[in-house]
């Protein structure tokens, strides 16, 4: 048995022992897949299934044990795999991520840093900017990949798109601001007031304007910068609202706690959703799929939900 026959039998089990939806999965047709069943049990005179009615029901006791040797065979082959392509991936090779800085400082402390520890030679060079600036870059095909936040302005046809996470934008101010004894906001309560955002390189700004416009509040753009902590320190010594993705990671309360500004809800608030974007090849380099691949594991626990979803009830 090879280790295409073990994943179809494998295949067989996971479908239910259904033929059908097994030959749709492995992309062989039902007759090619009772084929092999056929001949793979002539060939080694054994009978793997049980049936009735001329159905697939269960295994035999030696169907149940070649399977269960198959499932510890093919374990084997994708360790072997993997480690094969880890030490190929041993080579020369640039890998250009772009993301906001804050996107970088957030998720990316830890990871980039010991991702080129252990592959030295695999080496990831960072690009930062907001969205808009890094969408027009992944069009001219200056990254290999990139963060931006929803909208993308992408075209979902020609590039794949991945969450990475779930928040939202929030204001944050000094304590003593008008405002800071409201539990939430409203956007109209910031009627009259100065706030600051990202510059006009990230698609945050128009989303709030369109906000402000939608509930006729006049509050006025006085600073703009890429530098989340600088507005931050920013609207804590003025009577300044900043309006930024907040998150719940320990250190961004520390920061805001020892920084000194409160941080208040909006009741109608922007969601703001990092999103890993790459343009769609039918091949791409060792190096590019094993990075975006371990990009995308930082942010996935082992049942594929996002380990960044502070919008979740």
């Amino acid at each position: 048995m090879d280790i295409n026959s073990m994943q179809y039998l494998i295949e067989i089990v996971d479908a239910g022992f259904n033929l059908t939806a097994a030959a749709s999965k492995l992309y062989l047709s039902q007759s090619a897949l009772s084929q092999f069943i056929k001949t793979f049990q002539t060939d080694h005179d054994v009978s793997l299934f049980k049936r009735k009615n001329g159905r697939i029901v269960g295994f035999t006791s030696a169907g149940r044990k070649i399977y269960q040797a198959a499932l510890e065979v093919n374990h084997k082959y994708e360790e072997f795999i993997s480690v094969v392509e880890k030490e190929s991936l041993r080579q020369k090779g640039t890998f250009r991520l772009g993301a906001h800085p804050t996107i970088l400082r957030l998720f990316f402390r830890k990871f980039i840093p010991q991702f080129m520890l252990e592959y030295p030679e695999a080496f990831i060079e960072t690009v930062e900017a907001g969205s808009l600036v890094l969408s027009e870059m992944m069009e001219d095909e200056v990254l290999h990949a990139a963060i931006l936040s929803q909208p993308t302005h992408l075209d979902p046809d020609k590039y794949e798109q991945h969450l990475l996470g779930r928040t939202e934008v929030a204001a944050f101010m000094n304590p003593d601001h008008p405002l800071a004894n409201k539990h939430i906001l409203s956007w109209k309560d910031i009627d009259g007031y100065f706030y600051t955002t990202y510059n006009s390189t990230d698609g945050l700004v128009s989303e709030i304007q369109e906000k402000l416009r939608a509930h006729d509040s006049h509050a006025k753009l006085l600073i703009s910068s890429d530098s989340w902590d600088y507005l931050i320190e920013a609207a804590e010594v003025n009577e300044l609202i900043a309006i930024l993705p907040t998150a719940s990671f320990d250190m961004f309360r520390q920061n805001i706690q020892q920084v000194g500004v409160v941080e208040k809800r909006f009741s109608d608030p922007i969601a703001y959703i990092p999103t890993l974007v790459r343009q769609k090849k039918s091949k791409y380099s060792k190096l590019e799929s094993f990075i975006f691949a371990s990009i995308l594991e930082n942010f996935y626990d082992d049942k594929h939900n996002l380990r960044y979803d502070f919008l979740k009830k």
